[in-house]
């Protein structure tokens, strides 16, 4: 049987398959040149603060800047990942601790670094991220003393957390022989939690958390707090993560104050996007810090006095458009 091709569809496709190309040869140009109408976010899981601040910004964002969409991308949260894609695309922007972004210049293996990445670039620093140590009536724990043993989750591998929650473990006396650790998402350690495939989860986030607060809610959850003498032993070995104490009555369940460590979080982009459009993307960010805290409380974080104490640091280098903006406040001041 001959099937007979009308010509008129052939060359339908063909103008079809040139304006494909034109699409995409006009939208690798823009990206080259460091210009796009689509920006992403890299953010982390969806039930973490990662995923609810970058789609607050992605909103605010698509708002405010013409022409340009903005979205968010749900990813593990961990810095090799969301500063590997901001590396390999300036259409990429991405949530990232202090120290991750540090180690991923340096290209630390330890860290999950193959190379150093050169071309990242801060744009805002914002809210602490929160090491919470959880656990829930019935598993035997009551204090980090009583994890030996057990069975514990901690984010994901290669977060900054993951490493925070292995030094807080280790501090304890825990290791992988006398304890078995197992990896996890914050909505994958509540639902362990409460079935009890788990006896400990070191959940990361900010305050709120939301998945300690639906955890909170609908179970008799033991917050547990890091002991002074191991607060001071850990400052002194990790300079880049700060102890805090987490006020009593935070969430309903939480009956005394918790002691547990914190790393400041901060937006990253390519060296290689335009600087007038991280210029704007600064601005606005920085110009809508009510509307983002609307969307998460930690978003009140993510303001001009929070990023200024990281200017001259030599701990971040940030991007040429971002740093014209906050130049412009600080002459504002008149400082």
């Amino acid at each position: 049987m001959k099937v007979k091709i009308d010509s008129n569809w052939i060359f339908i496709v063909l103008i079809l398959a040139l304006i494909g190309i034109s699409v995409s040869d006009s939208r690798m140009g823009a990206v080259k040149q460091g210009k796009s109408n689509h920006l992403s976010i890299m953010s982390g899981n969806s039930g973490g603060t990662y995923y609810y601040i970058a789609a607050g910004q992605a909103k605010i964002l698509t708002e405010y800047l013409e022409d340009i969409n903005v979205v968010t991308q749900s990813t593990s949260g961990s810095p090799v990942e969301n500063m590997t894609l901001v590396e390999q695309d300036p259409a990429n922007l991405g949530i990232v601790t202090i120290d991750g972004i540090y180690y991923a210049g340096l290209g630390e293996a330890e860290r999950g670094f193959e190379e150093p990445l050169k071309n990242l670039r801060a744009i805002q620093v914002g809210h602490k991220a929160y090491l919470y140590g959880l656990t829930v009536s019935g598993t035997g724990v009551e204090r980090y003393e009583d994890m030996a043993g057990k069975t514990v989750s901690v984010p994901p591998i290669g977060s900054t957390t993951y490493y925070m929650a292995l030094a807080v473990a280790e501090a304890y006396g825990c290791n992988s022989d006398n304890t078995n650790m197992i990896p996890m998402t914050s909505s994958e350690q509540a639902e362990a939690l409460k079935d009890g495939t788990i006896d400990v989860a070191f959940m990361a986030g900010g305050i709120p958390q939301a998945t300690v607060t639906d955890l909170d809610y609908s179970n008799d959850v033991v917050y547990l707090s890091i002991d002074d003498a191991v607060i001071e032993k850990l400052d002194k070995e990790y300079p880049f993560w700060t102890p805090v104490t987490i006020e009593k009555d935070t969430y309903s369940k939480q009956t005394e104050d918790m002691n547990c460590l914190t790393v400041d979080t901060l937006l990253a982009c390519n060296v290689e996007l335009d600087e007038e459009v991280v210029y704007q993307i600064t601005k606005i960010l920085n110009e809508n810090v009510n509307e983002l805290a609307a969307i998460h409380s930690s978003g009140m974080e993510w303001n001009e006095e929070t990023t200024e104490v990281y200017l001259n640091s030599s701990l971040l280098t940030f991007h040429d458009g971002a740093l014209k903006y906050y130049m412009e406040v600080l002459e504002d001041r008149g400082r």
